[in-house]
Order: structure tokens, then sequence, then C-alpha cells
């Protein structure tokens, strides 16, 4: 691991972003927006709005950045999708499926 390496070199990064409005869900009466950053694993959040989604992916990356850095655990850098989750593994379908 890189030791010149530091939580502000990794929070400047532009780290992919996926976000979703989800306005029917079984889990909750109330529409919400869900969103994680690609490259960076268990780095997701809920949010009521865009603007606090956005602010709680903040908090969670730089929590997931200090314990990784703190642990000497590799840290992917924006494009790295080497500890990306299969997408059949982050797709949750609801319903039913009928033939």
């Amino acid at each position: 691991m890189n030791e010149s390496l530091n939580i502000e070199h990794y929070m400047r990064l532009s780290y992919n972003i996926i976000t979703e409005f989800v306005a029917d869900s079984p889990f909750t009466s109330e529409p919400y927006y869900f969103g994680l950053i690609e490259e960076l694993p268990d780095c997701h959040a809920f949010g009521n709005d865009m603007p606090s989604l956005l602010k709680e992916l903040q908090r969670i990356k730089e929590q997931m950045i200090e314990s990784r850095l703190a642990n000497g655990e590799f840290i992917p850098e924006p494009g790295d999708l080497s500890l990306r989750r299969p997408s059949r593994v982050r797709v949750m379908l609801y319903g039913e499926i009928s033939e």
C-alpha cells in the first residue's frame, strides 16, 4: 500500500455513483432515494431526497475509507471494479413472475 495516499486523496476522487428513486416499496409507504458507490463495496445509503442521499453517501464513503486505511486494506480507485458484486446479487425483484 502506498503510504502517501491518505483520506484527502481518496475523498477528492470522482467515484461512480448510482442512484435510484424508489416510489413504491413493500418495505415502506414513503418514497425514497437509494444510492451506491460502484467501486466501493458496502458503500450504499438511503435518503428522503437527492441532497440528503448524496450527503449520506459522502459520510459512508469517508468512514469506509478511514477504516480501510487504518486496517491497511486495499481501497479501489474510480474505474476499479475488482471488488464489485456481480449484478445478479445487486438486483432485488418484487412481485411474481408469470409464464
